[in-house]
């Protein structure tokens, strides 16, 4: 009996293949504090500092492979022979596969990057980047005809299922503008016009099998196939048409010089848009959301299209006397897969298309959460959802965020995502002077490559200026002392509850020094003499409130000691005022840093101030 053998088609389908687009390793980066990549994902993010330059090649580089089925020890193993020999392990592999299997790579080069923030709390941003994408996705039926043959389907209809492959590359410029409309909404978009530079397809495909022809012997399969390729790259195929159909023995290609024209060819238009959220829920909870990449490129340029849609028998090859070089029947087994090849040519004929076409974007969904433990930890939450071939792939991440200086942050998250629940990435950032550099992973195990079914690596320099908080903390102690104006019933009127300010411009109003005549001059440093301080071991003190009677006091203590403020006292002077001090420390320079900190991070506790103690 004739074993019928698919290993050719399988064969030529892996060498399309190569490899394939999947997840972006981005689960990191989203949670990583003072990272102004971060806008890509979340368009509503603010980075820290005033202006954000990213160079061409050094501001990012980002590869991620992915994998939903198996790794590279599932089909390749060593002999159980005591030796170093590898062999092929397809049952292994088989055993790992899913239904529908993705393998996917990625990549992206950032050309050129700058942050610039504006007047009225907006931020805008100007960046291109060089983007590639592969992702190929079978079937596992595929597999298991290849497996088991045709024998157990004999008078049965099946059907593989179907193959799918894209590849391209393309240059994304984007213009994105967020805007902090209040102390809790902060809202982003970007907007980015696209410019295809190749793209390759194999879509709509489908096979089935008919396997009850000649009265069900399995001698002959019936196929029907559909197929459809597109391809649109500085390539040039040269082919003639036999009967309106390609011939396959008569296919030449020659590759185009490359060029800058290549790049910027607005035959192959596209338009994406990137959208985001950032709600602050209390002191110590927001909530993150964002869609990006809503897109799609319109394929216009010189390219090839061909479609297959046909029914045709085909008896397979014939493997069975491919075993035994002494057999007389003997044949070598590359005739017989010769035979297959020429079998599938005259069987696998494709007719010529036109026309331009259009291909979406891979969407994703972001939503996300963090919660601040402390001042310098957070905890953080991420759901990714990823749309390709018209399905959606989810990622989880859960994440430990610390800010160990203002220049230093960390990352930690562990990620699952389907077929792979095994993914610890890290990420880091770290900047000396005017220079930012920055490294993430998102499956740092995956340096061990046999084993991994996933891994990213992203990387990048940034130059950044002006902190939010840096003039106000580089300009002279006395000018600041002197300068900072505040209302008046803010110092003489003292309230039984945490003052909450009235609006987002008196917050605006307070950071830049007026002349009304409203306003008063905040007197130079005061000292006092007070009880309950305790031994008078750090003499300056951070002050957040100060009440008449003590009740009031006990209040915004409390809740100062829940936002992780643990040294705060209740100090009482000799006028009778009880004042609430956040932390103490031994020198005014420190002291009056914290008070120019907090005002910053918490709007409510805008008129903090610094007292010294007798």
């Amino acid at each position: 009996m004739k074993i019928k053998c698919c290993a050719g088609v399988l064969f030529a389908v892996f060498l399309l293949a190569g490899t394939a687009n999947g997840q972006d390793g981005n689960n990191v980066s989203y949670h990583l504090s003072n990272l102004p990549q971060r806008v890509r994902l979340n368009p509503a993010y603010q980075p820290e500092y005033g202006v954000w330059v990213g160079l061409p090649a050094l501001s990012g580089i980002s590869v991620n492979y992915f994998n939903s089925s198996f790794s590279v020890k599932d089909v390749i193993r060593k002999k159980n022979d005591g030796t170093d020999s590898l062999v092929l392990d397809f049952e292994g592999m088989y055993q790992k596969l899913r239904k529908h299997n993705l393998i996917g790579l990625t990549n992206e080069n950032s050309l050129l990057t700058v942050g610039v923030r504006l007047k009225n709390n907006w931020y805008l941003t100007v960046d291109a980047t060089q983007k590639n994408e592969l992702l190929f996705g079978i079937d596992k039926g595929f597999f298991t005809f290849l497996k088991n043959g045709n024998a157990p389907y004999i008078g049965e209809n099946f059907s593989l299922g179907g193959i799918g492959l894209t590849a391209r590359a393309y240059e994304e410029f984007a213009v994105g503008l967020s805007k902090k409309v209040n102390d809790k909404w902060t809202f982003g978009a970007r907007a980015k016009f696209l410019l295809g530079v190749a793209n390759a397809q194999l879509t709509k495909s489908k096979i089935d099998i008919d396997g009850s022809v000649q009265g069900g012997t399995g001698q002959t399969l019936r196929l029907h196939s559909k197929q459809e390729i597109r391809l649109t790259a500085p390539v040039t195929l040269n082919y003639t048409l036999q009967n309106g159909y390609l011939d396959w023995d008569d296919i030449d290609t020659d590759t185009d010089d490359f060029s800058t024209s290549m790049i910027l060819n607005t035959d192959n238009p596209g338009f994406a848009l990137d959208l985001g959220a950032e709600y602050q829920f209390n002191e110590r909870l927001k909530l993150y959301a964002s869609l990006t990449d809503l897109g799609f490129i319109r394929w216009g340029g010189d390219g090839y299209r061909f479609s297959q849609d046909a029914t045709f028998n085909w008896q397979g090859a014939d493997a069975s006397n491919s075993g035994n070089k002494n057999d007389e029947d003997y044949t070598p087994l590359e005739d017989a897969f010769e035979d297959l090849v020429d079998t599938l040519k005259n069987r696998f004929r494709l007719k010529e298309e036109s026309g331009a076409y259009t291909t979406m974007l891979r969407s994703k969904m972001y939503l996300g959460t963090s919660y601040d433990l402390h001042k310098l930890f957070s905890v953080g939450g991420l759901v990714e959802m990823t749309l390709m071939n018209k399905k959606f792939y989810p990622s989880l991440t859960a994440s430990a965020n610390a800010r160990l200086l203002r220049n230093v942050s960390a990352s930690v998250a562990y990620t699952v995502m389907p077929g792979n629940y095994v993914n610890l990435g890290v990420g880091i950032t770290a900047k000396l002077g005017p220079v930012q550099l920055y490294a993430t992973t998102d499956n740092a195990l995956g340096a061990n490559y046999t084993a991994t079914k996933s891994t990213s690596a992203r990387f990048g320099v940034n130059l950044l200026f002006g902190h939010k908080d840096k003039k106000k903390k580089n300009v002279n102690e006395e000018e600041i002392l002197e300068t900072i104006v505040v209302p008046v019933k803010k110092q003489e009127v003292v309230p039984d509850t945490v003052p909450e300010p009235e609006t987002i411009k008196a917050i605006e109003e307070f950071f830049e020094p007026t002349t009304r005549e409203t306003d008063m001059l905040l007197p130079n440093e005061q000292e006092e003499t007070v009880i309950g301080a305790g031994e008078v071991l750090r003499p300056y003190h951070v002050i957040l409130g100060s009440f008449q009677n003590r009740q009031g006091a006990t209040r915004l203590r409390e809740r100062l000691v829940r936002m992780g403020f643990s040294d705060s006292v209740i100090m009482q002077n000799e006028q009778g005022m009880h004042r609430v001090s956040a932390i103490a420390y031994h020198t005014r320079e420190e002291a009056w840093e914290k008070v120019f900190e907090i005002r910053d991070k918490y709007s409510q506790f805008y008129d903090a101030w610094a007292l010294k103690i007798n």
